[in-house]
């Protein structure tokens, strides 16, 4: 009997959760999922500017969830920005977390060669307020500009809060995307949390949910040129190849010293450069003034749409 009551009481534990599973299985947005990507990027620049030191921001968690689970996961005590999101209207949080904001707080007031000090909750005073809504304003900065391609929106800050109860963005229910980063600043780091719900967003949600089917944007186009910056110093080796011929085995075996194999070439026969086994350009074959062996470029094998993105990358602005 307690067997037969213990297999019922398992059966209606698995059903509850199927149906909690089932309602809280939200639509993914891939689209957004791309937009932050691009703000891990977008993001240094400004703080690197406000901070002095240039943060390693990286994606530690994204999640679907109903809004009120998004808002216990949140750390409290932190400093919760509540914007106000034009053209959607809506509202989104950006949370900094008490790590961040003070690992900030130090480097900003000298304290960068200290022993970094274990934070206890406790109020935020009023020079604090100021530094997390700053660090809020430039970070809801970054994610307008990412999210300019697919849905233009800007992020006014109305309110802070301190406390996740105080906060009612959207229903319980309402799906919901948490965006955990993590930033670190030298031997500092610290956390910020960006809560959107997009369960009332139709045409927003609805953009967002498209699948990504490739493109750029000025995002994209910084990134690159900050990278051939970054790698405009890096040495290559260049291989010239004469000419490629198939040859049997047992010719080759049989090869002896001093033997001369016809390569099938004449001086106007073009060169291919290559770098890593990847063909890069056709060339001719000559000789420099002063007596050294030489290619002149004469055609690229790079894809057209590669050339198109390289030009754009070191076109000036």
């Amino acid at each position: 009997m307690s067997t037969t009551t213990s297999l019922q009481s398992d059966a209606v534990k698995l059903e509850e959760t199927m149906i909690r599973q089932a309602r809280e299985s939200f639509q993914r947005l891939p689209t957004l999922e791309i937009v932050l990507d691009r703000l891990l990027l977008a993001m240094v620049p400004d703080l690197k500017s406000y901070c002095t030191v240039a943060p390693e921001i990286e994606l530690q968690s994204l999640d679907y969830l109903p809004y009120e689970d998004a808002m216990e996961a949140t750390q409290a005590p932190s400093l919760f920005a509540i914007a106000d999101a034009d053209n959607w209207n809506s509202q989104i949080a950006c949370v900094v977390e008490p790590d961040l904001l003070f690992s900030v707080l130090e480097i900003m007031l000298g304290g960068r060669r200290a022993q970094p000090n274990e934070w206890k909750p406790r109020g935020l005073t009023a020079i604090e307020q100021k530094l997390g809504r700053r660090l809020a304003e430039l970070s809801l900065k970054g994610l307008s500009k990412c999210l300019s391609d697919v849905s233009p929106v800007s992020f006014n800050i109305a309110s802070l809060e301190s406390n996740p109860r105080s906060v009612m963005l959207a229903a319980p229910r309402t799906a919901t995307v948490a965006v955990r980063l993590h930033m670190a600043f030298e031997d500092r780091s610290g956390h910020m949390t960006f809560i959107l719900p997009y369960g009332n967003l139709d045409e927003v949600s609805a953009k967002l949910a498209q699948p990504f089917l490739g493109g750029r944007s000025p995002t994209d186009s910084n990134a690159r040129k900050d990278m051939n910056t970054q790698i405009s110093s890096t040495t290559v080796t260049i291989t010239g190849v004469l000419q490629e011929m198939k040859i049997p085995l047992r010719d080759v075996l049989e090869w002896q010293p001093g033997q001369v194999i016809d390569l099938g070439m004449t001086v106007d026969t073009p060169v291919v450069g290559m770098v890593n086994a990847q063909p890069m350009f056709q060339a001719a074959f000559g000789q420099r003034s002063n007596g050294a062996l030489a290619l002149r470029v004469i055609q690229s094998l790079l894809p057209q749409e590669t050339e198109e993105e390289i030009a754009d990358d070191v076109s000036p602005d």
